[in-house]
């Protein structure tokens, strides 16, 4: 990696009292959502939130957004990093979306047109 080079490309926004629930996806099926956790913060590429547990680095996740006044937003994710949070009771855990598009495994174009619309309102600074 170039030193000083961000390879993020998208805007990361925090959405005042968002949370968010996530499951795994077993080997035949996905398991059950776990409880409402806090959401850190989102962009149209991926997003963080404290977790409750430890998820392997790869794993597939499907994540519910829950975004004040407004409908939840489903997405499929993998855990690309954990680590220690600030409160010492959760992990901090960072997650890269699929794909959007039509296909297997890939979130809905829809699902990209409602990020869109919330870094829109949310994002400060450009």
């Amino acid at each position: 990696m170039v030193q000083g080079f961000e390879k993020r490309t998208c805007h990361r926004f925090e959405i005042p009292d968002a949370s968010l629930q996530y499951k795994t996806i077993g080997f035949f099926r996905a398991q059950k959502y776990q409880n409402t956790v806090r959401l850190y913060n989102i962009s149209k590429g991926g997003l963080s939130f404290a977790c409750d547990k430890e998820l392997r680095k790869g794993k597939t996740i499907i994540l519910k957004l829950f975004v004040p006044h407004d409908e939840p937003i489903e997405l499929l994710g993998k855990v690309c990093w954990q680590k220690d949070s600030s409160d010492g009771y959760s992990l901090a855990t960072g997650v890269a979306y699929l794909p959007f598009g039509k296909g297997t495994n890939m979130n809905p174009p829809d699902t990209l047109d409602r990020l869109r619309e919330l870094d829109k309102k949310y994002v400060k600074e450009r």
